[in-house]
């Protein structure tokens, strides 16, 4: 009888789990054509598409002119961008299968659900890593704040990779944790392919794991970047060349936030010069708690590579508010301290109610940004607000892992 029972759950929940994807999946479509003026999956779905049926380099010009024709009705003007492809190869395989979908409105819409569900994953990754017990009614919050945030919002509909990314970072971490060290290289060769973005964790993960001599991280990073690289030298052998003139049109017709253009706008004779100054000295901080880090325990390497990611935007890389999806593992990294040193067992307290007061703060920001007539401070606070409070969280949140106090609760028998 139990395990008739038993059965009988897992096949209700499997049912239930099919249901909202398929709801997700039919929300998305419906947003896809109502909303069809993204361009970080057009162009690469477009350019696989381009480059199956017609077999026209994905990278060359006829495949650009097609893309413009499509997405303004027109070839590109002076001044519009030109659409070319800034993907490298080896990820413009994972837009073969979407690009198989022949509606651009269908394809963009299960790359979105699947975006939702890699939300979906990472929470849970993040939940387990940081060894978090949230009370039963919390956890469910968290999963639909991973979904809904300012951030994660902003990131499905933007349709960029960004959000896989995220997840490939979390998930070689949970792997180096449990001594998976192929795995966990093989993650990082996602990143790898979006160092513009990710240079930082990406550096220090590699440098961890030389110096503790976890040598199959590295073999499983090299297999599988070896692998991808000859899949699509094979296919396309002359990809690389054209991809770097792809990617440099690509880098200068975006719209890249910086510490530096951001102060320049309330100080335009000195904000660029700040700016500098700002990404030097986070940049020091950063390499002298790398070095610190290297000999600690693994809780340390989790501090450490969230004050990376936190740190990042402060870097003058070149940064986007989709790319902020990055910061929800430091963020459910400095919440789960929060739980552990001042909420009750089982209850919400002071990291259930932050979260919570973080989603609405930033949804007003957002809100307020569209109509706002102070728009720079709108976006300064999305750009640079969360990253500040979470690097003072996780120093907040360091110094108490260094030298733990005895609380009231401690003391009780």
């Amino acid at each position: 009888m139990s395990r008739t029972l038993n059965a009988f759950r897992i096949i209700l929940l499997i049912f239930m789990c099919l249901v909202v994807i398929g709801g997700l999946l039919w929300a998305n479509i419906l947003f896809s054509r109502d909303h069809p003026g993204e361009k970080d999956f057009f162009v690469p779905w477009l350019a696989a598409r381009t480059f199956l049926r017609y077999g026209d380099n994905p990278y060359g010009i006829p495949a650009s002119q097609r893309a413009q024709v499509i997405f303004y009705g027109h070839l590109a003007a002076n001044g519009q961008d030109p659409l070319r492809l800034g993907v490298p190869f080896p990820l413009e395989l994972f837009y073969f299968p979407f690009a198989m979908v022949p509606d651009y409105a269908f394809a963009r819409g299960l790359w979105m659900t699947c975006l939702e569900i890699a939300l979906f994953a990472l929470a849970s990754l993040s939940v387990t890593l940081t060894n978090w017990r949230p009370a039963r009614t919390l956890l469910p919050v968290i999963f639909i704040f991973s979904e809904v945030w300012t951030y994660g919002f902003l990131a499905v509909i933007g349709s960029g990779s960004v959000i896989f990314v995220s997840l490939a970072i979390v998930g070689s971490l949970h792997a180096l944790r449990n001594d998976h060290d192929e795995a966990a290289g093989a993650l990082l060769v996602l990143p790898f392919f979006m160092l513009d973005v990710v240079a930082p964790i990406s550096i220090f993960l590699f440098f961890w794991a030389i110096y503790h001599r976890r040598a199959r991280v590295v073999a499983g990073f090299l297999m599988t970047f070896v692998i991808l690289m000859a899949v699509s030298f094979f296919i396309l052998p002359g990809w690389f060349i054209p991809y770097i003139g792809g990617f440099i049109s690509h880098y200068t017709q975006q719209l890249y936030l910086n510490p530096g253009g951001i102060i320049a706008l309330f100080l335009p004779a000195i904000g660029s010069r700040l700016g500098w100054v700002l990404t030097g000295m986070v940049l020091m901080v950063l390499i002298f708690e790398w070095k610190n880090s290297l000999k600690q325990e693994f809780r340390h390497l989790l501090w450490t590579a969230s004050l990376a990611l936190a740190a990042t935007p402060f870097l003058g890389l070149p940064f986007t508010l989709q790319d902020s999806v990055l910061l929800f593992f430091p963020l459910i990294l400095v919440l789960s301290i929060l739980a552990e040193r001042w909420s009750r067992p089982k209850g919400w307290d002071l990291a259930g109610f932050s979260m919570i007061a973080i989603f609405v703060c930033f949804w007003i920001i957002t809100a307020s940004a569209v109509s706002a007539s102070n728009f720079n401070s709108q976006i300064a606070g999305l750009v640079l607000g969360l990253p500040f409070l979470l690097v003072l969280g996780l120093y907040w949140m360091r110094w108490w892992a260094v030298r733990p106090p005895r609380t009231w609760r401690d003391s009780l028998p």
